[in-house]
């Protein structure tokens, strides 16, 4: 009789139940998700499953969002001074949907892989986008493109070899200084959805929270699966937002 024909064959585990796959397999995207914003790298990758990590971070974003309606009922109470001075007409619902998903991720995270759209387009872009004025907007736009090409005349006639190579490594050295940086600079310009006194602006942290999260969300699925996704991402979560606002 050939050798192991009378093994007993090897005992296989059982198959999870579907429930009991699914909860592991978001347990896992969530414990990717912290391991990243813990440690952001600009090499991380992952097409696979993107409809499933989609819905799940959308979920998140979502119930993270939620969580300023406690805060919202204390504020009635303590903190009557805050209120959202948001509209919800056609035009508001039209800008949070399609145009500022677009224009903010070009800020925000376009940069998350590119050292020098860091240091001046992104800027720019954002002073373009928040300027109140056309005159701000102008005069922003074209203070950082007069630095743009100081450097690029700094960097073709006076820099030593490898100053782009000696950036990168920089700018790989603060990766986590620019990932959190541009995602407090996003909440940061959310103040602007508020209405608040002087005395309640020691709580505007806590009111930016979610905006706070949205953005370390969105620069996560930015570097995981790109530019574009982002922005599907930050579109969805937008209008699921305005759904609420329109039926409040």
């Amino acid at each position: 009789m050939p050798a192991g024909l009378n093994k007993a064959p090897a005992a296989r585990h059982p198959r999870p139940p579907e429930p009991a796959r699914t909860l592991l397999a978001i347990r896992h995207e969530i414990e990717l998700l912290l391991a990243f914003v813990r440690k952001p790298r600009r090499t991380v990758r992952g097409a696979e499953r993107w409809g499933s990590r989609f819905l799940l971070l959308w979920g998140l974003c979502v119930a993270f969002a939620a969580l300023q309606i406690p805060l919202e009922m204390g504020f009635e109470q303590f903190a009557p001074s805050i209120r959202f001075n948001l509209a919800t007409d056609a035009r508001f619902i039209f800008m949070a949907v399609l145009i500022a998903p677009v224009v903010e991720e070009l800020a925000f995270r376009a940069g998350l892989r590119n050292a020098r759209y860091t240091l001046f387009f992104g800027p720019a872009l954002l002073i373009l986008a928040r300027a109140n004025s056309l005159t701000l907007a102008l005069g922003g736009a074209a203070a950082f493109a007069l630095i743009l090409l100081l450097d690029w005349l700094y960097r073709r006639h006076g820099a030593r070899p490898g100053l782009t190579m000696r950036r990168g490594r920089a700018f790989l050295a603060c990766y986590p200084l620019v990932y959190w940086g541009y995602a407090m600079a996003f909440a940061l310009t959310h103040l602007n959805n508020f209405d608040y006194s002087t005395k309640a602006a020691v709580l505007m942290p806590l009111v930016l929270l979610p905006q706070l999260f949205c953005g370390l969300v969105f620069g996560y699925i930015r570097i995981r699966h790109g530019l574009l996704h982002g922005m599907l991402l930050h579109a969805a979560y937008n209008a699921s937002l305005c759904s609420v606002l329109l039926l409040n």
